[in-house]
C-alpha cells in the first residue's frame, strides 16, 4: 500500500467518526501529516466528497512573474472554506456550509463596523462642509465576506493579529493639507491602538489619495496600477460622499479597467486548475520555493510554515 493510499484511510476514518471536516480539522486529527499530504489524499480519494464554499477573487502576488492569484489560496481554501465528507453526509454538509458561511459573514461584518466606527471619529473632526469633498472603502476579505479570525504573524512587525486585515481606502477630491494631516494622525492612531489592544488584536491598514491619482492608477499598466485597480473594482462604501464613490465606481466601469480585472481573473482561474494539477502529482515531502508558491502565497509564509 502506498504512503498516499494511507493518508486517504486515515482521512476517511476521522471524516466517518467526526462528520463533515474542513481541512484544517484535518490537520489537527492527523498532525503528523503536512498539508499538502492530506490536500492531495483529499483530492485523489475516490470516497471522499469534495464542498467548497468560498467566493473566489483576484489578487496579485509580486514574487510571482505575472502577478495574477485567486484568494483564497489554494492551502487558505482547503484550511478553512473546503468541508470534507463521505456520501452519507449530505445533509450534514449543507447544514455546516451554512454555518460556516455565516460565521464568515458575521466576522466580515463585525471588521466593517470597527472600520465604519473609525471613519465615524475621524468625520466628527473634519469640518461638515468639507465631507462631501471625500469618502472611504473598504476591500479584500472583508468586501467578499470572507473575513476570518485565524491567528496570524504580520511579519513586518513580529505581532500576532486576530485574522483577516482591515484595508481602508480613503480618496479625496483637494481637501487641504491641514486636514490630510489629522487624516494621517488619527489613522495612525487608531491602527496603532486595535493592534495592540489585547480585546482587538487587529491589523487596520490604510491610504489617503487624490481621486485624480486614484483615476490615474485605472490605466492598469504597473502593479501598483492593478492593485489599486482591484481595490476599487471591490470596493464597499464605509462614509463620507456617495457621490465620489459612486463616480469612482463608474470610472472604473468606463475606463474599461472592470473588463482587464475580469479577464485577469479568468486568466486566474484557468492557472489555477493548473496550479492544482501540479500540486497533485508533486512528492508532498520534498517541497521547494516554487511548489510552495503555488500552494500558498508569500504573505502567508509566516502563517503556514
Amino acid at each position: 500500500m502506498s504512503d498516499l493510499e494511507t493518508i486517504r484511510q486515515e482521512v476517511v476514518e476521522v471524516i466517518r467518526r467526526v462528520g463533515p471536516t474542513l481541512g484544517k480539522e484535518l490537520a489537527e486529527h492527523l498532525p503528523e501529516r503536512n498539508y499538502l499530504e492530506l490536500w492531495q489524499a483529499c483530492f485523489t480519494s475516490p470516497d471522499i466528497l469534495i464542498s467548497h464554499f468560498s467566493r473566489y477573487y483576484l489578487r496579485y502576488d509580486i514574487t510571482r512573474e505575472d502577478f495574477i492569484r485567486l484568494s483564497p489560496s489554494i492551502l487558505r481554501d482547503f484550511l478553512s472554506f473546503t468541508l470534507f465528507s463521505t456520501n452519507d453526509q449530505r445533509e450534514q454538509v449543507i447544514d455546516r456550509q451554512v454555518t460556516l458561511s455565516n460565521l464568515h459573514r458575521q466576522v466580515s461584518m463585525q471588521k466593517m463596523r470597527l472600520a465604519r466606527s473609525i471613519l465615524r471619529q475621524i468625520m466628527r473632526k473634519i469640518p461638515k462642509e468639507l465631507h462631501h469633498e471625500m469618502c472611504a472603502f473598504i476591500a479584500g476579505d472583508i468586501a467578499y465576506f470572507l473575513a476570518h479570525r485565524e491567528p496570524r504573524e504580520v511579519s513586518a512587525i513580529g505581532k500576532m493579529v486576530n485574522g483577516s486585515d482591515i484595508d481602508i481606502i480613503i480618496v479625496h477630491d483637494g481637501l487641504p493639507d491641514d486636514i490630510l494631516e489629522l487624516i494621517d494622525r488619527e489613522m495612525m492612531s487608531f491602527k496603532l491602538y486595535y493592534l495592540r489592544h489585547p480585546e482587538y488584536r487587529e491589523e487596520v491598514d490604510y491610504i489617503c489619495k487624490h481621486k485624480l491619482t486614484m483615476f490615474g492608477q485605472l490605466a492598469y499598466q504597473t502593479i501598483d496600477h492593478k492593485i489599486a485597480s482591484k481595490i476599487a473594482y471591490e470596493a464597499i462604501f464605509l462614509a463620507g460622499s456617495v457621490e465620489i464613490f459612486a463616480e469612482i465606481k463608474n470610472q472604473v466601469e468606463a475606463s474599461g479597467t472592470q473588463d482587464l480585472i475580469e479577464r485577469d481573473f479568468l486568466q486566474g482561474l484557468e492557472e489555477r486548475k493548473v496550479a492544482m494539477r501540479t500540486l497533485l502529482s508533486v512528492d508532498a515531502s520534498k517541497l521547494d520555493k516554487n511548489t510552495e508558491s503555488l500552494f500558498f502565497f508569500s504573505q502567508e509564509r509566516v502563517e503556514f510554515q
